[in-house]
């Protein structure tokens, strides 16, 4: 029962009826075997019969009721969900079945006046509406309901589908407008409207597709209606009389677009008749109010604020503060930038690293990208910021060794480079639109060359045969350490890495605003000429303009 719930209370009122049917069909097979009553079983041939019958496929609801009236001759039709067609094919069920037609059954007589309204939020409909004007739907939202989504669903008059328009918050509820082109005859327009929470679950209807809101289209009406505190929207111009330019007529050689009032956009051409796109939604105006017809795509330069936190990849060697490694360079803890220039004895367990990530500071950026084709997501630009932590700057010089006759093989560390600059090219998917209202555009990018330095420690133990003068230990020692030499504890191992880089990656951008998103991606850099690899999570909000 939970199932036939879900499916009519919610899928079917939300007219999905694939997901209603696949419910259902899960519901009675876990009925087989006598799992269920029989009252059960033909509540839910009922259910599967009205889904069946709200897309059309009569043949099917009848043989479901039909199995329905077998596993219960009591069973009824929902009374909230019945149409002429289906209390129709019910009372044909009724006679397959071998039970007596119910002459009473709901929606049997066509003498029956319409049925009013249905749902469980109070809604008044607009008296009536000019002919090529549209139609203005409010739904005030009751205290007690938590909607934060609205669709409207309607019908124009004479068309065999129902079609779906967002509705945009307005005041204590939401509103939108059915567009021009669904207003070009009289008779009357049919809609209802489903509420949503956050998770997207329905929590209230104005209406329903069985007893929805209708509204009369007129050739002339008393009184122009509105949205709650708007104008009345401009009556457009009839398609047999339209030239291009005037508000709701498509420009010469183009079409308009499906989308409704309220819809995010980037040009008029996307919009319905009678909407212009005015600051990324599409709205009631004239071309001159905002963006044209004809032109770009707009928005098509961004400007980002980034943080970045840098892990390196250190390699697992030996010998790292032994001077061999020029990819290595030690400095004792917590002395600002005095290196290590000893000499580490060769003893399992010290003088060297194991591989794994580490981290290396970070960096701020500022970044900006520029789309080049109208048509093509291809963004190219560049990024220049400043990096924190990587290695100290070297404070003392090698000293020379002295006591034998080997040469001091360390060289001075240079120091970090804290400025980070690169060249990037990055390609949207999803469409072309680099900042969606609510919406996640997914990307991918690659920056051929880059100028940047990245920086980790590693703790490292070592035997040093020197003193800190370059001369040799003579008869000190430890339980660490043998004899002739010092234990230096917990030097920091920094690995260097070149300071040029190349690097690719992939993000994600949601729009928060047509205009403001925040992104966040990940990139990998590999360092070079002293090669490096870098693992980069990096996130931060983005303008587009």
């Amino acid at each position: 029962m939970k199932l036939h719930n879900q499916a009519m209370d919610e899928d079917y009122l939300s007219v999905e009826f694939d997901k209603a049917e696949k419910k259902l069909r899960d519901a009675l097979r876990r009925c087989e075997k006598n799992a269920c009553t029989r009252p059960v079983v033909g509540k839910l041939h009922i259910a599967l019969g009205t889904v069946y019958g709200g897309g059309g496929k009569l043949d099917q609801a009848r043989a479901e009721f039909v199995l329905a009236l077998q596993a219960d001759p009591k069973a009824a039709l929902i009374d909230a969900l019945t149409t002429t067609e289906l209390a129709q094919a019910f009372k044909e069920a009724q006679s397959g079945a071998g039970k007596p037609a119910a002459e009473d059954a709901p929606g049997a007589s066509g003498g029956k006046p319409a049925k009013q309204a249905a749902g469980d939020v109070p809604h008044t409909p607009v008296a009536e509406q000019a002919v090529n004007t549209p139609v203005p739907v409010y739904v005030e939202i009751p205290e007690e309901i938590d909607a934060s989504k609205a669709t409207l669903r309607y019908r124009p008059f004479g068309s065999p589908k129902w079609k779906s328009l967002e509705m945009p918050r307005l005041g204590d509820g939401f509103g939108a407008e059915i567009p021009c082109e669904d207003v070009t005859t009289t008779g009357d327009i049919r809609y209802f409207v489903i509420l949503r929470d956050e998770a997207g679950d329905p929590v209230g209807t104005a209406g329903s597709m069985q007893a929805p809101h209708r509204v009369p289209i007129k050739n002339e009406i008393e009184t122009e209606p509105s949205l709650p505190g708007q104008e009345p929207p401009q009556r457009c111009a009839a398609k047999e009389d339209c030239p291009p330019g005037l508000p709701g007529c498509p420009e010469a050689g183009g079409k308009r677009g499906d989308k409704g009032w309220g819809s995010t956009c980037e040009e008029t051409v996307e919009c319905q008749s009678g909407l212009v796109c005015l600051n990324g939604t599409c709205e009631q105006g004239d071309e001159g109010g905002g963006a044209s017809a004809g032109s770009g795509k707009g928005n098509r330069n961004v400007i980002g604020l980034w943080g970045e936190l840098d892990l390196l990849l250190v390699r697992g060697t030996d010998y790292v503060c032994s001077g061999s490694d020029a990819a290595y360079a030690c400095f004792y803890p917590g002395t600002d930038g005095k290196q290590f220039y000893g000499e580490p004895a060769d003893l399992p367990g010290t003088n060297g690293v194991k591989g794994g990530l580490s981290p290396a500071g970070g960096r701020v950026m500022l970044s900006y990208d520029r789309q080049i084709f109208a048509d093509l997501p291809l963004l190219v630009g560049a990024r220049l910021g400043f990096a924190f932590g990587g290695s100290p700057s070297s404070t003392n010089e090698p000293p020379a060794w002295t006591g034998d006759e080997k040469q001091n093989p360390h060289l001075q560390a240079l120091s970090f480079l804290p400025l980070h600059g690169e060249l990037r090219a990055t390609y949207f998917f999803l469409g072309d639109r680099i900042v969606e209202k609510g919406g996640f555009r997914p990307y991918a990018f690659l920056s051929p060359i880059g100028l940047a330095q990245v920086n980790a420690s590693v703790p490292v133990d070592v035997c040093d045969r020197r003193n800190e003068d370059g001369s040799l230990q003579d008869g000190n020692g430890s339980n660490r350490c043998p004899t002739d030499t010092r234990f230096v504890e917990d030097l920091d191992a920094f690995q260097i890495t070149g300071r040029n880089f190349s690097g690719f990656g992939a993000g994600v951008v949601y729009g928060i605003t047509p205009n403001l998103g925040v992104s966040a991606e990940l990139k990998v850099m590999l360092m070079w000429p002293t090669l490096g690899l870098v693992f980069a999570p990096t996130i931060g909000p983005v303008f587009a303009l």
